[in-house]
């Protein structure tokens, strides 16, 4: 059996067996390539050497396709940005061989499982691996590419992520109506179809409530005192002290910073904040700058300074040390870091907190979280 038709046997097993990634495989088209020493994946393609296809038995493909359907599932091909490809996809492949340990797949040899990421998505993971003076050893099989951006069957990466975000939802459905849908799934790939909220319609609403309008005795209105009435006034407070931060991580492209700083210059006008402080962190604050009301965080400096790792704490800690009469505090950023970076940025935190994030997945254990599209 040549190795193309044991990968169609393999994918016509999943199709009866586990519909879900059945379905799913048929978007992937076969591709041999000697460069391949093992399998890989771009999101378009299953790429794969012969050699090592033929080396694996009829269950071990199919756990093989399992995994590189999984990439695709969660747009491992388009969410690498800058980080070391190496690192990314060893981070990759902890985020999703747990789960197909879970679903009764049996992977190739040395495959990469730690139940210690069970539940985390591949950025997190990364971020942890970084910090590790030691990194694990790459598994040598079923890498995750970078998808296509030229040439034959390319995709920009919001197209890819489109088309998968439509196939899983069908793959879903034939999986559901077959009674196979493996346990979890629907839970598991949630964020991923669920409609994110526009942060635009979040961020008017969210401000405007913190503005102090109110009536006041101390000023009356002075429309009724020549009737001898003395009623309150209306005053206006605006919305306080506010702080904007900016994740100038690698992962967070300088135009998130253009359409985020025109937007929040726009919701400045409208609340009048007594001045604003306007802070770039990756892994550490990098600046820091308390400007006025009439000051465009447009027209600022447009150098985004660091563009390393990303750690949410030092800016909340920054915030409670030297600004913590601040009344709202507006944070974009790709919400990628550890659970402990956000359990120690929460209890930092001296005001409610609105995340911008530019990745649709994510959502922040605290605060309120909006999404942008970039």
């Amino acid at each position: 059996m040549s190795a193309e038709s044991a990968l169609i046997k393999a994918r016509s097993q999943l199709i009866m067996d586990q519909p879900f990634y059945g379905t799913l495989s048929l978007r992937l088209r076969l591709l041999v390539s000697e460069d391949i020493k093992t399998a890989a994946t771009d999101g378009t393609s299953l790429i794969y050497n012969p050699e090592f296809i033929l080396k694996q038995d009829a269950m071990q493909l199919r756990g093989l396709i399992a995994h590189e359907v999984q990439h695709c599932v969660f747009n491992h091909h388009t969410r690498r940005q800058e980080r070391d490809p190496e690192l990314w996809n060893i981070a990759c492949d902890y985020a999703i061989n747990n789960y197909l340990i879970k679903c009764d797949f049996i992977l190739p040899k040395n495959a990469l499982v730690d139940p210690a990421y069970d539940g985390m998505s591949a950025e997190q993971i990364y971020s942890k691996l970084q910090s590790m003076p030691k990194k694990p050893k790459p598994c040598p099989w079923g890498m995750v590419l970078d998808s296509k951006s030229s040439g034959i069957n390319a995709q920009s990466p919001a197209e890819s992520e489109a088309q998968w975000q439509i196939a899983v939802g069908e793959a879903i459905a034939v999986a559901k109506a077959r009674g196979k849908l493996p346990g979890g799934m629907e839970q598991f790939v949630e964020n991923i179809l669920a409609p994110k909220v526009d942060w635009r319609s979040i961020l008017w609403p969210w401000f405007t409530e913190l503005t102090k309008d109110d009536y006041s005795w101390r000023k009356p209105n002075r429309a009724y005192i020549s009737e001898d009435e003395y009623l309150p006034s209306m005053h206006d407070e605006g919305c306080g002290k506010i702080a904007v931060v900016f994740d100038t991580s690698g992962s967070v492209p300088d135009e998130a910073g253009e359409q985020f700083f025109a937007e929040v210059d726009a919701v400045i006008d409208q609340t009048r904040p007594s001045s604003v402080v306007f802070i770039q962190a990756d892994a550490a604050v990098r600046s820091e700058q308390e400007l006025d009301h009439n000051t465009k965080l447009a027209n600022t400096e447009k150098v985004f300074k660091g563009r390393g790792g990303t750690a949410f704490t030092p800016a909340f800690e920054l915030i409670r040390e030297k600004h913590n009469d601040v009344q709202a505090i507006v944070y974009l950023t790709d919400l990628e870091s550890s659970p402990e970076d956000f359990d120690q940025a929460e209890k930092a935190a001296t005001a409610p907190v609105l995340w911008v994030s530019i990745v649709p997945r994510n959502t922040a254990p605290f605060g309120t979280t909006a999404y942008m599209t970039i």
